[in-house]
């Protein structure tokens, strides 16, 4: 049975720490939203014209802090700490840069970005009222995304010594205080937009100044100086990171896509979508999770030669996560009633998310199933299939879907699109990674490659 499974007992018992700190940043995300959708309308719109750019910032720092976990650890593991600790500083230090770098693009380009996402019926009075939002909203969204980038570079550091119990920690608290900080900057000081975005600063930059500090303490770090041993760590890094980062590109072009789409439709849309994505992103934690747990296992069973295990593994994982989301998707449509008020207090959206929270839910298994399926890939060493099946989910699926879905304007037909979309990126994934399976169990070898360093690609 799938209840006392040994497999599944260490699926959960890998996955549950890892979904503590994801919960609570999806938690305040969405909470974020929900505060903002308070605001107005407008300032759910302007706040959903970020997400596209949030894409490109994840995809950077995703990109180099995988990049540097995977060389520090291997440096670990050959006892190389002080080289390890001059990676790490050569890691912080240019993905802060780079960072930077790109925050003061899109400021210099403010105008372009605020454009893009104008659909064509808005009137000159509306495109006015959300270019002052915009303006006043996004220096400190910038400022907010570095913050972010700052966290999460520090806790792979820490990943690559191999304390996650910090990370955890700190993801929570960072989440508590940008909670605790969000209503009194954005109501009580009559902050708006930007007092939500300072929250986000406040709470991520001083939980990272700890991370760094402590790490410093515990001489995780190195002198960084002009050297050769520092030009060899840089070029290392870079050259990790330029296939790290290349994977996501794919999620990141596929959002900023859509979001040009959704946004055609006018600022009620836009303001719903971006509430729908907090709220997907909330609902799909533990699947998220997953994509982080399996890997490692499949990693080791791999390693072993056990083939079995890893099948063993794989079906498992798909069960829960489809019988995971049938439960969570009946859950949500009976408290639909309940829970759609505290989302938004707009008439519309309401009504928007009534038909969502009926359809998309079913759709996240499938969903779960193909995120699972990548990470399946890349652990197995084989990063084409990953990047093909991210390919056709996103590109040949989802896109399209909401395009023709938004043929017609009307967001129902956009949601179920959607819908169907997750549904069939869940069956091209299944399929593919059996096959996958079965090769390989009809011609077992007792030495099969060990992916290399780099070879992610995310979903």
């Amino acid at each position: 049975m799938l209840s006392v499974s040994p497999t599944l007992k260490l699926i959960i018992s890998r996955t549950l720490p890892l979904t503590v700190g994801l919960f609570a940043i999806m938690l305040v995300q969405l909470v974020d939203s929900i505060f903002i959708g308070l605001l107005g309308l407008d300032e759910l719109a302007v706040h959903g014209m970020t997400l596209p750019y949030q894409t490109v910032f994840v995809g950077l720092q995703v990109g180099i802090g995988v990049a540097a976990t995977s060389i520090i650890a291997r440096l670990l593991g050959q006892r190389q700490r002080e080289k390890a600790a001059l990676v790490a500083t050569v890691s912080v230090t240019f993905g802060l840069v780079l960072i930077a770098l790109v925050c003061l693009l899109f400021w210099l380009c403010r105008d372009v970005a605020f454009s893009l996402f104008i659909a064509e019926g808005t009137t000159p009075e509306q495109a006015n009222l959300l270019g002052d939002l915009f303006n006043h909203y996004w220096p400190v969204w910038l400022l907010s995304a570095f913050s972010i980038a700052m966290l999460y570079l520090a806790t792979c550091i820490y990943r690559s010594y191999g304390d996650s119990k910090t990370t955890g920690t700190m993801f929570v608290i960072a989440s508590v205080i940008n909670l605790i900080l969000d209503p009194l900057l954005m109501f009580v000081l009559d902050m708006g937009l930007a007092g939500a975005a300072l929250a986000t600063t406040l709470g991520y930059s001083s939980t990272a100044l700890y991370m760094y500090l402590k790490a410093r303490g515990k001489h995780w770090f190195s002198p960084l100086g002009f050297s050769r041993s520092t030009c060899h760590a840089l070029t290392e890094l870079v050259n990790t990171a330029l296939v790290t980062t290349a994977n996501q590109i794919l999620p990141a072009v596929s959002a900023f896509i859509v979001m040009l789409l959704i946004a055609k439709n006018g600022p009620d849309t836009l303001a719903f979508w971006s509430l729908l994505t907090r709220f997907e992103s909330f609902v799909i934690v533990f699947t998220l999770a997953l994509t982080m747990s399996v890997p490692p296992l499949v990693g080791r069973y791999l390693g072993e030669g056990r083939w079995d295990k890893i099948t063993d593994l794989l079906m498992v994982t798909a069960k829960f996560i489809v019988l995971f989301h049938l439960a969570t998707a009946t859950m949500l449509v009976l408290a639909s009633p309940a829970v759609i008020p505290l989302l938004s207090q707009q008439a519309n959206i309401q009504s928007w998310f009534g038909i969502a929270l009926l359809v998309l839910p079913f759709s996240y298994g499938p969903l779960g199933l193909c995120m699972v399926a990548v990470s399946a890939f890349n652990a197995l060493g084989m990063p084409k299939q990953a990047l093909l099946v991210t390919f056709a989910r996103l590109f040949l699926l989802f896109v399209p879907a909401i395009w023709l879905g938004g043929l017609s304007g009307n967001v129902t037909h956009i949601v179920i699109a959607a819908a169907i979309a997750n549904v069939l990126a869940g069956v091209v994934a299944s399929v593919s990674i059996w096959q996958a399976a079965i090769k390989h169990n009809r011609n077992r070898q007792p030495h099969n490659r060990i992916p290399q360093t780099g070879e992610v690609v995310v979903s």
